[in-house]
């Protein structure tokens, strides 16, 4: 992509990590999934980091107005102040070489991207969200009697059942034993992934799954049915966002719009609505 506009979209390395970053900082909470990656691993692609990927940048008389994330995972992130680069049929080739399953980000941003992309979806669905937030000084603490640990502690024998539910209850594809071990002990850093415990028995979680210099996000929040309605949830978000108001940072987290009383328990801790979110499943043509 060239021209007399000095438009181009074109592959990001290493050597322009400074350029992105100054760009994805501008809007933090909105590319807390891309910034999250590349503090990680860096813009060059390892293949074997399912959250390394190819990143694209659009630019526009020499400044960056748009980056665009194909993960090893299959998502595709993205985050444009220029919406000119949605008309750009090179950004369509891009999408159809990379084929990603995800597609995910702050409504603002990727519903139009989805009103111009929506005649190559075979197949698609998708949800609506709240991106919520929580500042230091609006933090409620919500605790329980109830044992809470990380999920490396618990014996992981015992909490195969459970994590089975867990990965039913999210509409995952069926992980073998080794995944879902995998799916416990293979975080580093600030992803902490907590279990409650009633009578010795794995019946609720929650999980850290992206990190930035400024959030952690907290995912996977899930109770078993027959346990739900005794604040388990509530009680062990809390204990999460404590242990990252502790380190400085702003606990964020994404609930369905549909899930009200979800939403009430997030809202009891201290959490704010920040934007609209959207989370989808695609198959490109």
């Amino acid at each position: 992509l060239g021209g007399k506009d000095m438009e181009d979209f074109k592959l990001l390395k290493n050597k322009d990590i400074s350029t992105v970053m100054n760009y994805l900082e501008k809007n933090h909470f909105e590319n807390t999934f891309i910034i999250g990656n590349i503090e990680k691993h860096g813009l060059d692609n390892n293949m074997l980091l399912k959250r390394s990927g190819d990143y694209y940048g659009y630019f526009n008389k020499n400044e960056l107005r748009g980056v665009f994330s194909f993960t090893n995972m299959g998502s595709f992130i993205c985050h444009y102040e220029d919406d000119s680069i949605l008309n750009k049929i090179i950004l369509l080739k891009a999408i159809k070489k990379y084929k990603p399953k995800h597609m995910f980000g702050m409504k603002k941003i990727i519903q139009p991207l989805w009103q111009k992309l929506e005649r190559t979806f075979k197949w698609y669905s998708y949800d609506d969200y709240d991106y919520m937030i929580l500042k230091q000084d609006s933090f409620r603490d919500f605790s329980t009697d109830k044992e809470i640990i990380k999920a490396k502690d618990f014996d992981f024998s015992k909490s195969i059942d459970f994590l089975i539910e867990v990965e039913k209850a999210f509409n995952r594809k069926p992980k073998s034993v080794n995944q879902l071990k995998n799916s416990v002990y293979e975080r580093t850093g600030e992803e902490e992934y907590l279990y409650l415990l009633d009578k010795g028995e794995v019946v609720a979680q929650a999980v850290i799954k992206t990190t930035t210099s400024k959030i952690n996000q907290i995912e996977g929040v899930y109770t078993l049915p027959p346990y739900r309605g005794n604040g388990y949830a509530k009680a062990i978000v809390s204990k999460l966002s404590k242990n990252i108001i502790k380190r400085g940072k702003i606990p964020a987290l994404i609930v369905s719009k549909s899930n009200a009383s979800a939403k009430k328990a997030y809202e009891s801790i201290g959490f704010e609505y920040y934007d609209d979110y959207i989370m989808s499943e695609i198959q490109v043509g």
